[in-house]
C-alpha cells in the first residue's frame, strides 16, 4: 500500500466508479492512475453498523470470479469469524476500516480507498495497475467550480429580509411488511425450536438508541403459549442480524429515524403471520 501511495503522490482527486469498478486518480486535470477495485464493505454511521460485499448475495451467481473470493475462502478455511459473519455492530468508522485492510490483505490488493455518500461508507479494495502517461481529461469531466452561497431572499415590496427555509423533518412511517417479515420468519423460527408446545402468539421489539453519538439497536422476543405462559428468548445472532438489515433497508427507503418497532405475531402452525405493526420515536 505504501508503493500505491507513492505512484498516485501529489494527486488531487480520486473517483471510484461503482459500475465500471475502476478508481481513477486525476492531477491537474490530467490521470495519473486507473486501477480496478472490488467492493469490500458498507458502513452506516448511524446505526452503527458494517455489511460485507457479500451480505445478502449468498445464493446469487457470479459469472464473473471476484479477487475478493480469495479472502473469503481464507477466511473459512482458517474460520476467522469475523469476515464470515454478515454484518458487525461497530464503535465507529475506523473500525469498519480496519475490517476492510484484513480483506484486502487477504485479498492481495494494492490499496483501499473509501467513498461517503449520504448515510453510508463504502470501502474498496484496489488492485494493481499500470500508470498512465500524462493525458488531457477533456472539458467534459473537468472540475467545477464550488456552488455560490445561498443568500437570504429579500422581498422586494417590503424590503423585509425572509428568514432561510428550514428543511423539514423526514416523516415518520411503520416500515413496509416486505422488510418486516423476514425478521418475524427468523422469530417465529427461535420459538418453534424454544417450546415443545405451540406458541400461540408473540411480541417482537426493535428499540434504537440514538441518544449517544452512535445508534444502537436492540431487540425483544416474547412468546405466549397456548396453555398461557409468557418467556422471554435470548435474542439470538440470527435475529439481530435480520433486525439489523431491516433497519439499513428502511432506512434507505426513505423513513425517518423511528425510536421503537413493536410488532405482534400471530403464530400459525409452521408459519407466522403480523397482526400490527407500529412505530413511535
Amino acid at each position: 500500500m505504501q508503493a500505491h501511495e507513492s505512484r498516485v503522490a501529489g494527486y488531487d482527486a480520486m473517483h471510484v466508479d461503482p459500475v465500471r469498478q475502476t478508481a481513477t486518480w486525476t492531477r491537474a486535470g490530467t490521470v495519473v492512475l486507473e486501477a480496478p477495485v472490488e467492493l469490500i464493505g458498507v458502513f452506516f454511521p448511524d446505526l452503527g453498523l458494517f455489511r460485507w460485499w457479500w451480505s445478502g448475495k449468498e445464493h446469487a451467481i457470479h459469472l464473473a470470479p471476484a479477487r475478493l473470493d480469495e479472502a473469503f475462502g481464507h477466511a473459512q478455511r482458517t474460520d476467522m469469524r469475523p469476515l464470515l459473519t454478515r454484518q458487525h455492530q461497530l464503535d465507529g468508522e475506523d473500525d469498519a476500516a480496519m475490517l476492510c485492510r484484513v480483506a484486502a490483505y487477504f485479498a492481495h490488493a494494492t490499496a483501499m480507498v473509501q467513498t461517503s455518500e449520504e448515510e453510508r461508507v463504502s470501502f474498496f479494495a484496489v488492485f494493481a495497475a499500470t500508470a498512465r502517461a500524462p493525458a488531457g481529461m477533456g472539458r467534459e469531466v473537468a472540475r467545477t467550480l464550488p456552488p455560490p452561497p445561498v443568500r437570504e431572499a429579500v422581498n422586494q415590496s417590503e424590503g423585509l429580509q425572509q428568514a432561510p427555509s428550514v428543511a423539514a423533518p423526514t416523516p415518520i412511517r411503520e416500515p413496509a411488511r416486505s422488510l418486516v417479515l423476514p425478521v418475524v420468519h427468523v422469530a417465529n423460527t427461535m420459538i418453534r425450536r424454544a417450546f415443545r408446545v405451540r406458541a400461540r402468539s408473540a411480541l417482537l421489539v426493535v428499540n434504537v438508541d440514538t441518544s449517544r453519538d452512535k445508534a444502537r439497536f436492540y431487540v425483544t422476543l416474547v412468546a405466549a403459549t397456548d396453555d398461557g405462559d409468557l418467556s422471554a428468548l435470548d435474542t439470538s445472532r440470527e435475529l439481530l442480524d435480520a433486525a439489523g438489515i431491516m433497519l439499513v433497508e428502511d432506512a434507505r427507503s426513505g423513513n425517518g429515524r423511528w425510536g421503537k418497532l413493536v410488532v405482534r405475531i400471530d403464530c400459525e402452525g409452521e408459519g407466522a403471520a403480523i397482526r400490527s405493526c407500529e412505530v413511535t420515536v
